[in-house]
């Protein structure tokens, strides 16, 4: 990993999507980069189709001034997050910093519930509750895979896990760095 950088945080609650946890993290790692998992209550946490991992920390022992950014996972999870007035604090912080601010799936919920999403680009999950969430709190709607919008990324849901990791490797590390290993991963899967 990158030793001078500063570690971008994902945050996971039991109920996290896997995949859209662990193609971020992936993608991110083999750029080197200093990614971290903090859970809420307790280090071992539960995805939403039962895969658990364990976090590196847990949220409350996370200095946020050292953070070069968050990532949010979806799923289930993003309804306790939005709940989660720490998980608010660190997203409304960062974005206050021009850090990174990243969520796939419902939790650009989180997004909305933090005030951060008026006249920005954004996507989501496509059911109504989540859209409406997004709506309600002036973002700009995107029929995307993934959108980014200065620092903040979102992504529309599971099966766009690889391009919001894509998008942050792009944002965070450049093209270049981002197409290097998009072809070590055989990324688009289907060209002969």
């Amino acid at each position: 990993m990158k030793t001078n950088e500063s570690p971008i945080m994902m945050v996971l609650a039991d109920g996290f999507e896997e995949i859209e946890m662990s193609a971020p993290l992936d993608i991110l790692r083999r750029l080197g980069m200093n990614v971290r998992t903090a859970a809420l209550k307790q280090p071992m946490v539960t995805g939403a189709h039962g895969l658990s991992v364990q976090a590196d920390s847990l949220l409350s022992e996370v200095d946020f001034r050292q953070l070069g950014g968050v990532i949010l996972p979806g799923g289930p999870a993003s309804w306790v997050l939005k709940e989660t007035e720490e998980v608010l604090t660190l997203v409304r912080e960062m974005d206050a910093a021009g850090k990174l601010v990243a969520a796939i799936c419902a939790a650009p919920m989180v997004l909305a519930e933090a005030g951060i999403l008026r006249g920005r680009k954004v996507t989501c999950y496509p059911a109504p509750d989540v859209r409406q969430a997004v709506l309600d709190a002036g973002g700009e709607l995107q029929e995307a895979p993934a959108v980014t919008d200065g620092m903040l990324i979102t992504g529309r849901g599971p099966a766009a896990a690889l391009e919001f990791g894509y998008a942050i490797a792009n944002l965070l590390e450049g093209k270049q760095s981002m197409a290097s290993v998009q072809e070590g991963m055989c990324y688009p899967p289907y060209k002969f």
